[in-house]
């Protein structure tokens, strides 16, 4: 099936997309990558693509942090998701520094605490501009190999993208888990809390 628009178009369509501070870009990225593997894009080149967009997003997260980010930090904590991503990020933050915003990129709003949290915490804009790069790369490769590999299988690139889906939610439900049982540990192992302060809520 011949991709709707022109090749260009479509890495520009990416770019742009994976560069929206805060949209899921997944859809867009497994659908791209089946069309990359129905012959329609280059995958290399529609990797890169996603990568700079979101690498552009991060860094936007980035300045936002800095001058917004407790305010935003307490956003995202509203959502019983992003709580625990907000402690999960908040800690590997201490260990790996900026490079924790890698592997948040495949944690429910784990990017986006990583790197408004980098922001807050002024940390240096070249090594957070690295470790978002490697991350983008990383989740570049993922999603638009998923949907190439659907659409090398299926024959079709919309078929290809559909049969990617349920790859890429058990990627998200496999990094949810560990997300959730390691906020419970570390709840567990934590002294218990004075009284005027709220119980972590995993530990009940």
């Amino acid at each position: 099936m011949a991709l709707p628009v022109a090749p260009l178009a479509a890495y520009a369509f990416l770019l742009l997309w994976s560069a929206v501070p805060f949209a899921p870009a997944e859809p867009v990225l497994l659908t791209g990558g089946a069309f990359a593997g129905s012959g329609g894009l280059i995958l290399p080149f529609a990797i890169l693509a996603a990568a700079a967009g979101s690498l552009v997003s991060d860094l936007a997260k980035y300045a936002l942090g800095r001058s917004a980010g407790p305010r935003l930090l307490a956003r995202i904590a509203r959502h019983p998701a992003g709580a625990r991503a907000v402690r999960w990020i908040e800690g590997r933050l201490v260990a790996s520094g900026p490079m924790v915003i890698a592997p948040s990129y495949f944690v429910p709003f784990g990017v986006v605490t990583a790197t408004i949290l980098c922001g807050a915490l002024r940390m240096r804009l070249r090594i957070v501009a690295v470790a978002s790069a490697v991350g983008a790369l990383i989740w570049s490769t993922v999603f638009l190999g998923l949907g190439y590999l659907g659409a090398a299988v299926t024959g079709n690139p919309w078929f290809g993208a559909a049969l990617a889906v349920p790859a890429a939610l058990v990627i998200g439900l496999l990094a949810k888990r560990k997300v959730v049982r390691d906020d419970a540990a570390a709840c567990t192992c934590e002294p218990a809390p004075a009284q005027h302060e709220e119980p972590c809520p995993l530990a009940a």
